[in-house]
């Protein structure tokens, strides 16, 4: 009965004991759900999303096999019945777009199979004292949109049971208007490997936030109070910030050794008129004289058998990639002929530039907040040019992604050491020069501009000495 865009009214009870599945989605006149009369232990998922039903009688509660129920975009609703408690098999309950639901009914905590709840862009502002007996959640959204953030001036309540969600591994609470001194709240939740506080009011978090000790990644981005980044748990592996952060998160590299993607934004960037021109005074130039330095020798690990990152990678909000990157290409993938001897003992890696389009976020049919924003992938490539069939291609894949809300143009970095090439590959490599071939290929998008770098220890004066000169230096301090 999905989509039965004309249907009003279902009889006032229904009864139907083998019933497993009912699926009401889209039905977009239907504003009342039928009492439940009998025995229905069979029906396990309800989905009544986008239809205009305000509440649910309470003997819904009688449903006790549902193990999914499905009310987004049900503009509508107001409340949920007390006697859902009684779905005691209920795993995934999805609120999203419930723009007029309020509150959480107060023994929402009495589900203790719950493992996912998606309450964004409700009325929602406080959560249940019961909440924290939730002992199976493990994916939690109640993230704000930019209108609902700016109808509220309040700040989500969390009860102080919050510290129990033991098994919480996903938390979104973008947009909650959050000052700061709610993620003390946090600290106990070990087992959290996502957070999003996105555009939120912090103008300093607190470092309690590095006891997160499984967290791999976390979103700060338009946070526009934030003056500081946070102490962060050495888990860390993904870090989405806004570009005015971008020298201390460089410098703060070193101390997070398995944080291999750092993305930045601003949403001013998409404002500015494009051009293709480069400009080697420009924020990004700076990021990567800083980089690039020997200031950062101890980014990277020497050895491939440790937890340490081998590689890492950089996206900014720019148009275009500095001149002086040697090798440069407007085509669909770059690729060009090393020079003879060009590895020697002061070779240390490639740094690869791509300009492309990014952002507006990929909306994925799961939960995860790490599929919810754009992210692909930089693939480069040694290859032997005289007896290709002799040796076998090195090849390296990194990981760049974004959280903009905006489909627009950033530089992708990728710093490819020379030893990460050996990655996954059985036997050792005795002259790197019989690689005579560079290539890079980025996949599922279209790039404008191509920029690769050889990198040796003797040529990271150049660096330094642009860290150093003038405005540059300055506005890095």
């Amino acid at each position: 009965m999905e989509n039965c865009k004309n249907l009003k009214c279902l009889p006032n009870s229904i009864q139907m004991k083998s019933l497993e599945s009912l699926n009401l989605s889209g039905c977009e006149k239907l504003e009342n759900f039928p009492e439940i009369r009998g025995n229905m232990e069979f029906l396990s998922e309800l989905m009544l999303s986008r239809t205009a039903i305000q509440e649910l009688p309470s003997s819904v509660g009688q449903l006790i096999g549902i193990s999914l129920l499905d009310l987004s975009s049900c503009r509508n609703l107001v409340t949920l019945p007390a006697s859902i408690y009684e779905m005691r098999k209920l795993k995934i309950l999805n609120l999203k777009g419930c723009s007029k639901l309020a509150t959480f009914p107060e023994n929402l905590g009495d589900l203790g199979q719950l493992e996912e709840v998606n309450a964004s862009n409700t009325a929602i502002w406080q959560l249940p004292d019961s909440f924290g007996n939730l002992s199976k959640l493990r994916i939690l959204s109640l993230k704000r949109g930019w209108k609902l953030k700016h109808q509220s001036a309040g700040s989500l309540i969390f009860p102080k049971s919050f510290g129990c969600l033991k098994e919480l591994k996903i938390l979104d609470l973008s947009g909650c208007n959050l000052s700061g001194e709610e993620i003390n709240a946090f600290s106990c939740l070990t087992a959290l490997l996502e957070l999003n506080l996105s555009r939120n009011e912090f103008i300093f978090l607190p470092d309690s936030i590095s006891q997160l000790s499984q967290l791999q990644y976390l979103n700060l981005t338009y946070c526009l109070a934030l003056i500081e980044l946070p102490k962060l748990p050495p888990s860390i592996e993904e870090l989405y910030v806004e570009d005015f952060l971008a020298p201390q998160a460089i410098l703060a590299l070193p101390m997070y050794p398995r944080l291999y993607l750092v993305s930045f934004t601003n949403y001013s960037f998409v404002q500015q008129p494009y051009t293709e021109k480069s400009n080697d005074n420009s924020a990004l130039e700076k990021i990567l004289c800083l980089v690039l330095s020997d200031a950062m020798d101890n980014v990277v690990h020497p050895s491939l058998n440790s937890d340490h990152r081998v590689s890492y990678c950089i996206v900014f909000p720019e148009r275009a990639i500095p001149t002086w990157f040697k090798y440069q290409s407007n085509e669909e993938k770059i690729s060009f002929k090393l020079p003879k001897f060009w590895c020697s003992p002061e070779f240390m890696g490639f740094a690869i530039c791509c300009v492309t389009c990014m952002g507006a976020g990929i909306h994925g049919c799961d939960l995860r907040l790490s599929g919810k924003y754009d992210y692909t992938f930089i693939e480069a490539k040694l290859i032997c040019n005289n007896h290709p069939e002799e040796l076998e291609v090195l090849e390296k894949v990194c990981k760049v992604g974004s959280s903009s809300r905006s489909y627009s143009l950033c530089v992708c970095l990728a710093y490819i050491p020379l030893y990460s090439l050996l990655e996954g590959l059985g036997t050792k490599i005795k002259n790197f020069n019989q690689y005579g071939v560079f290539e890079a290929s980025i996949q599922r998008r279209i790039p404008r501009q191509w920029g690769v770098h050889l990198i040796y220890k003797s040529g990271r004066q150049f660096f330094r000495s642009r860290l150093h000169d003038g405005l540059l230096g300055h506005q890095l301090r």
